[in-house]
């Protein structure tokens, strides 16, 4: 699981659910005393765990604990937070013709490049994201072109020096292009509406576990750290 994903979650939890993530079952003592925690704050942590799914109980005295997968923890935990979104803001809208929450999953690289193709196909003002900056599909490619065409303001910020081929191509296609370095995911944002967010692991290209909302408080929110970067980021020439 990678610390882009955890980050909503305490430290002390992170840190149990890591030693965890060799698939061994280990009881609350076991664990307490591998990671130097006490015991009481082993079973809060355990118990955040338990109910954000990323951990299971196993039966038998005394009990054991497992860590789940890292797609399964994280679909769990997806339908988790988008229950409690829809139970904190949802109400607050009954009446108002603002659509509520839309939420969704993402496993693979190829399911984020796919999904964020068609919303990029509908996009009609700006596009803003964070990629690793490898190379793009053509399909993805031309959504984009056509985005730009349709006057759409399309800006990337990449963590990893793409080749000079592709920063000319961004380029002669209008797009603006920044290098920021060490930003652990891979963000997208529509029309400050829709936003994508995603792990980045360079030994694993082609995993893209997150999540894609559609709901302007938060796009609102990743708009602002996009902005913070934007701003630190180096113009590539």
């Amino acid at each position: 699981m990678t610390n882009f994903l955890l980050k909503s979650i305490p430290p002390q939890s992170i840190k149990i659910y890591s030693f965890l993530e060799d698939g061994k079952s280990r009881t609350a003592k076991d664990i307490g005393k591998q990671l130097n925690i006490f015991p009481n704050a082993v079973y809060r942590a355990i118990r955040q765990l338990l109910e954000l799914g990323f951990v299971r109980e196993l039966e038998g005295y005394p009990i054991k604990y497992q860590a789940k997968s890292a797609t399964d923890a994280m679909e769990l935990y997806s339908l988790i937070m988008k229950q409690n979104f829809q139970d904190a803001f949802n109400a607050k809208n009954t009446h108002s013709n603002e659509k509520g929450l839309n939420m969704s999953f993402i496993t693979t690289r190829k399911e984020l490049l796919e999904q964020t193709k068609r919303d990029a196909e509908h996009t009609k003002n700006t596009f803003d994201h964070i990629v690793s900056g490898h190379e793009i599909p053509a399909d993805s490619i031309l959504a984009y072109k056509k985005s730009l065409e349709r006057g759409v303001k399309i800006r990337i910020i990449v963590h990893q020096m793409p080749q000079k081929q592709m920063i000319e191509s961004w380029k002669r296609m209008g797009v603006e292009i920044r290098y920021y370095p060490d930003i652990q995911g891979r963000i997208f944002i529509f029309d400050k509406r829709i936003i994508y967010f995603t792990s980045y692991n360079p030994k694993k290209k082609q995993e893209a576990i997150g999540m894609r909302f559609e709901y302007p408080p938060f796009a609102l929110l990743m708009d602002e750290l996009f902005e913070q970067k934007w701003k630190l980021g180096k113009t590539l020439t």
